[in-house]
């Protein structure tokens, strides 16, 4: 949620740090009203939390190849891209079209969440200015409301309420996509080999946008850059121009595409194993039992530091008596 790469600064990691800590206090805020929910039909159903931590197996949405490698354990699965699929058609008349209108075509969307229209009009501004600069290459926008016309007096703007984003990202016209960069515009990318300029705004987002930075499919811009400046503008010609990026996107498609195993099959499997020898109690993890202090080692940290400290004073102790009985010696000698 910090919205960091694996290779941080200092500050990185200390806003990092305080992120980890508070996110128990922000998911308590999820759980309860949830919790009230279920036990108006489950009275004695036990807490949210319990049965998170006693879960069998845990499915996250990650995939390997892309996301950060990280420490992980046998009851954590990973099965990204499992709600992606490859199928795609061809575009009809009006779209392909518009795609044959000039040299390169370039896809904007912002997703379902987060709407373009509600931007600040500064930013809206930028990308409209940024976008004049680019006659060759026409702009589609997901836009959603209309009546703005979004799109006056710029001719390779097409400003549109829908569009067919996975048959588009699939067409070999598409020169690049800027997006949001949530999980599921991010993946359909990835599985179609488009280079990407990615604007963070919520949640994952951040976190995803380092992803895809790091294995160098695209670039990422924070969602102040569109406040004016012309760092909008450097990504496109940078994505446009240097053929690196769809390079590596194609790259990282087939590499995908080549899993040793489907995600789909490794989570039926995994799946039919649990009801069929679950619960599996034995893949528990006994870490979320243990204190602060035992989590993080503070007490065996703090009883190794004070035989440390201990013995330093000892060996201190005894250099000043000797040095002081060598004192009195030479006293006397004197």
């Amino acid at each position: 949620m910090m919205g960091a790469s694996d290779n941080m600064s200092f500050f990185s990691r200390l806003a990092n740090t305080i992120g980890y800590l508070m996110m128990p206090y922000f998911m308590e805020q999820q759980y309860s009203p949830t919790e009230k929910l279920l036990r108006n039909s489950y009275p004695g159903l036990p807490s949210i939390k319990e049965i998170i931590g006693s879960n069998s197996l845990v499915f996250l949405n990650s995939e390997p190849l892309v996301d950060f490698p990280k420490i992980t354990s046998a009851r954590i699965i990973d099965i990204g891209g499992i709600s992606v699929t490859s199928e795609h058609k061809s575009l009809n008349k009006t779209w392909s079209d518009i795609l044959d209108l000039r040299p390169r075509t370039v896809l904007i969307s912002f997703g379902t969440v987060a709407h373009s229209y509600a931007m600040p009009e500064e930013y809206k501004q930028t990308i409209r200015e940024t976008f004049r600069k680019f006659p060759d290459t026409t702009f589609i926008w997901k836009y959603e409301k209309p009546e703005d016309n979004i799109s006056a007096g710029i001719p390779n703007i097409i400003e549109s309420t829908w569009v067919p984003q996975r048959d588009m990202l699939h067409d070999p016209r598409l020169t690049a996509f800027i997006t949001h960069c949530g999980q599921g515009s991010t993946t359909e990318s990835i599985d179609a080999g488009v280079p990407l300029i990615v604007i963070p705004i919520i949640a994952d987002q951040t976190r995803n946008a380092h992803q895809i930075e790091r294995i160098g499919i695209g670039l990422r811009l924070e969602k102040e850059d569109l406040a004016g400046g012309h760092k909008l503008e450097h990504a496109i010609r940078e994505i446009i121009s240097n053929d690196s990026y769809r390079m590596n996107a194609k790259k990282t498609q087939r590499m995908v595409a080549d899993r040793p195993f489907p995600m789909k099959e490794i989570f039926v499997k995994n799946m039919e194993f649990l009801a069929k020898h679950g619960p599996l109690r034995q893949l528990d993890h006994y870490g979320r039992h243990l204190n602060f202090f035992q989590y993080y080692l503070i007490d065996i940290i703090a009883f190794v530091a004070a035989i440390l400290l201990s013995i330093i004073v000892l060996v201190a102790f005894v250099i000043l008596s000797l040095l002081r009985r060598i004192s009195k010696r030479k006293s006397k000698q004197e």
